[in-house]
């Protein structure tokens, strides 16, 4: 008898800001209901975060190894509290993602963002985010596996978005002025041909919130949450000898 149940997994959060984290929390919740198709339904959910000056303080020292420890540390605890699936709502922790150990799997959050992008079929788009995120490897490389540029806004631009995602957005602060920077920012990218721009900070989508953007956004927190929401753990269960067996295989199903 085929006892196959097919279901959302069990979802650990690999938490790196409250902001972004919360916010990813809340879109999981929010947008389960269509998924699982019954009122105030969601999947099970685990976050685990350490101290975020932890994370902070490797980062200012380039110390990429030791924040891929920590983002080990939190997999196992999820792990073991019955983690299917983990997601991590930060993008500049991505960054030491090669060298985080994991014994679930991990959906990358620029892969979920790459794939809107295909789907959309854009071929240029911008990135905001932290330094690490605008001047490193997280995007550009799988965008640049798909052929799709990737423009990056003015370097004289980069200190004052960084000072706003560190000193600002992180710790909760959505400023006016900052949101109407940014927002120039978006419309000086789209100038230069961008088609779309990733909002490659999670927190920078409560920044905006309300604001017109000369482009479409890609909401890196949003669309991480919704690429979890679409796994499915199957579930085997079957008789051997004596003992009843579980196995769980965890898959990626079309977007519905």
């Amino acid at each position: 008898m085929d006892n196959r149940v097919e279901r959302i997994p069990h979802i650990g959060i690999v938490a790196g800001t409250a902001e972004g984290a919360a916010l990813c929390y809340r879109t999981l919740c929010q947008e389960a209901e269509r998924v699982m198709g019954r009122r105030y339904a969601h999947p099970e959910i685990t976050l685990h975060s350490f101290s975020l000056h932890r994370y902070l303080d490797a980062i200012d020292q380039d110390d990429w190894a030791h924040v891929a420890a920590l983002m080990t540390q939190s997999a196992a605890k999820l792990a073991q509290v019955g983690a299917d699936l983990i997601i991590c709502p930060n993008n500049t922790l991505h960054k030491a993602f090669r060298l985080v150990e994991s014994p679930v799997p991990w959906l990358h959050i620029a892969k979920s963002v790459v794939r809107e992008i295909e789907e959309r079929r854009w071929r240029r788009v911008g990135i905001l985010g932290t330094q690490t995120v605008m001047d490193g490897s997280i995007y550009s490389e799988p965008l640049g596996q798909s052929d799709i540029d990737l423009i990056s806004p003015a370097l004289a631009d980069h200190a004052r978005i960084q000072h706003i995602i560190r000193q600002e957005l992180i710790a909760g602060v959505h400023a006016v002025r900052s949101a109407l920077f940014i927002q120039k920012v978006i419309a000086e990218m789209a100038l230069n041909g961008a088609e779309a721009v990733i909002l490659a900070c999670t927190e920078l989508p409560l920044l905006m919130s309300g604001y017109q953007a000369a482009v479409p956004l890609l909401d890196s927190t949003r669309l991480l949450a919704r690429a979890a929401l679409r796994y499915q753990v199957q579930e085997e269960r079957y008789l051997d000898g004596r003992n009843l067996i579980d196995r769980r295989i965890v898959s990626m199903k079309t977007a519905s």
